[in-house]
């Protein structure tokens, strides 16, 4: 969503992106062999300064084989945990919806689905396995088609925060301030829900 604008306005910089986990992430910071990243926060680290962007509600994805999907909202005590399909180990999104549906990892076989994108998931519910929860970003990208199946929590909505995060030992801080002015200009059109509730990611 951002990638044009800031190539635009600062044509001078090579961006070079990955899409690491939030422990990969970390690691590559405090050791000096990645800028800057993106991730859901907090993380609790001393080594790494938080700058938040936004904050991101969560969505539900309801197909049509599931009980949910006549609703025009979802609440939290609607959910039957054993039919969520969740990201594996290592994805801070899996953590935010195990808080968020106050769950305990082992206690579900359910959890055990082996899936490193959402775009898995979503066909898993597809195909009556379940559903899933997305972050309002990625739910805001499907198809028309897609988004049918797309419900919103009421207010306030449990949200995510996302801040850009640096090691404090950080250089480049010109560029990491163009990134953060950039990417808040871009999501503030985005996204505009105005009562949230934050979910802090669940520690193991």
């Amino acid at each position: 969503m951002f990638l044009n604008s800031f190539i635009k306005k600062f044509p001078k910089v090579d961006l070079k992106i990955e899409e690491l986990t939030t422990e990969n992430i970390s690691e590559l910071l405090n050791q000096g062999q990645i800028d800057a990243g993106i991730a859901a926060t907090p993380l609790g680290e001393d080594s790494i300064i938080e700058i938040p962007l936004y904050h991101e509600p969560f969505v539900g994805y309801i197909p049509e084989s599931n009980s949910l999907y006549g609703h025009e909202q979802i609440e939290v005590d609607d959910l039957d945990v054993s039919e969520i399909l969740v990201l594996e180990d290592g994805h801070c999104f899996r953590n935010h919806v195990l808080n968020l549906c106050q769950v305990k990892q082992k206690n579900n076989n359910r959890f055990e689905i082996k899936s490193g994108s959402f775009e898995t998931l979503i066909k898993l519910s597809d195909e009556g396995l379940g559903m899933t929860l997305l972050p309002y970003l990625h739910g805001i990208e499907l198809s028309k088609e897609k988004q049918k199946n797309i419900r919103l929590f009421p207010d306030p909505a449990p949200a995510r925060e996302v801040s850009l995060i640096h090691s404090k030992s950080q250089l480049k801080m010109p560029i990491i301030s163009a990134l953060r002015s950039t990417i808040s200009n871009v999501i503030r059109g985005a996204i505009k829900f105005d009562n949230i509730k934050v979910i802090p990611p669940k520690k193991n």
